[in-house]
């Protein structure tokens, strides 16, 4: 359905809405135009290579095929023609419906049969044809004869002889690997084989537990409060975020993002340019941009309520009691932390346990007997009262 409403637009209606699709293609930022190229194809019947706008075989007088696939030509140069470069700006090529023949882009009748164009096929647009790439081999050798001809020749100066695209010059092959790399190749090996062999061993002897019956000896308590203040603390943020009370500020330039729309002061940062087909014989040649944005990333000092110091009180039995803290000005209490530990004698050997809480803690009684998991390096993992 969609191809048959194409084929029902006039030519005019159809080169208003490829001017339209092209500007659209044009107002996106990230990609730049640099110009135009004319391309080139290759005749399926002699194979001789053709300008892209040539309608009809140079070598053997066969008509361009509709399915004719674009090149990009050995010496591709930016045309500076005006008339050249609004031809390839006016769209797409017509195929006549009834003979084959091409037309240009707005083209009511087709100039070799007359029929109406109305019922024609515009040719496809947008692929890729290849990068841009101006400097191409300069020259090409003739297959028949051997001469050396400009690249952008299409037949050889000495025996007429067509001519192939000259081939792009080939990557110098990698130098091969020399042998005292592949060693250290080896010994890194090796090394990393030991390194994860003795995590494994480590790993293994922490959670491989015994079981043994020991009897509690002491049990000792620490409880400890934080004393906070406002004290300098250095950070950093973008100028634009910094806290209004920040002070000692110094900034430089970084990076901070990148946009597909040129901003203010970015840095332009554009890829390989490349050609793509414009569907008539012409080549658009673009690259893809992107802009860097850099902006200042400041240091900064503020007051922020920190530990300035920590008061403890400590003790053995089963009453703990919180330490008793004198506060200066601007000064609070913090965080309060508690630790109660039970320590054990079992088998001719000590162990010492953290409860997780002072319920659990009063019930390591001196003289009670616990069951304690013991890992590998001797220290208790869990334990439990024995009945």
């Amino acid at each position: 359905m969609a191809e048959a409403r194409a084929r029902r637009t006039s030519p005019a209606r159809y080169c208003a809405a490829f001017q339209e699709n092209e500007a659209a293609i044009m107002s996106d930022k990230n990609t730049k135009e640099l110009g135009y190229v004319e391309l080139e194809w290759t005749c399926p019947t002699c194979k001789t290579r053709n300008p892209g706008t040539a309608k009809i075989c140079s070598g053997c007088g066969a008509a361009q095929p509709e399915n004719v696939q674009f090149e990009t030509p050995a010496q591709a140069e930016l045309i500076k023609d005006q008339e050249k470069i609004a031809a390839a700006k006016a769209g797409p090529d017509i195929h006549c419906a009834f003979c084959g023949a091409r037309n240009p882009a707005g083209a009511k009748v087709c100039h070799q049969c007359g029929a109406d164009l109305s019922e024609g096929k515009a040719r496809q647009t947008g692929q890729v044809v290849g990068a841009f790439d101006p400097n191409a081999p300069k020259e090409v050798k003739c297959p028949s004869c051997g001469m050396m001809n400009p690249a952008s020749a299409r037949t050889c100066s000495r025996c007429g002889a067509p001519l192939a695209k000259a081939a792009p010059p080939q990557a110098a092959p990698l130098p091969p690997a020399e042998s005292g790399r592949g060693n250290m190749g080896w010994v890194l090996m090796a090394v990393i084989a030991l390194v994860v062999l003795g995590l494994g061993v480590f790993v293994f002897m922490g959670f491989r537990t015994s079981d043994t019956t020991a009897q509690v000896t002491n049990a000792h308590w620490e409880r400890s409060i934080d004393i906070i203040a406002p004290i300098p603390v250095r950070n950093s943020a973008w100028r634009d975020q910094l806290p209004a009370a920040a002070a000692n500020v110094s900034c430089r330039q970084e990076f901070r993002y990148t946009s597909s729309e040129p901003v203010a002061g970015a840095r332009e940062v554009c890829g390989t340019p490349y050609t793509t087909d414009a569907g008539n014989g012409m080549g658009r040649v673009v690259q893809d941009c992107e802009y860097q944005v850099y902006d200042d990333m400041c240091s900064y000092t503020t007051l922020q309520l920190g530990v300035i110091n920590t008061v403890v009180s400590q003790g053995t039995g089963f009453a703990p009691k919180w330490p008793v803290a004198s506060l200066a000005a601007e000064q609070k209490l913090g965080d309060r932390h508690e630790r109660y530990i039970c320590e054990f004698n079992g088998d001719g050997k000590t162990y010492s346990y953290t409860v997780r809480s002072l319920n659990e803690y009063e019930q390591c009684q001196v003289g009670s007997r616990w069951k304690l998991q013991v890992n590998s390096f001797g220290d208790v993992v869990a334990a439990e009262q024995a009945d």
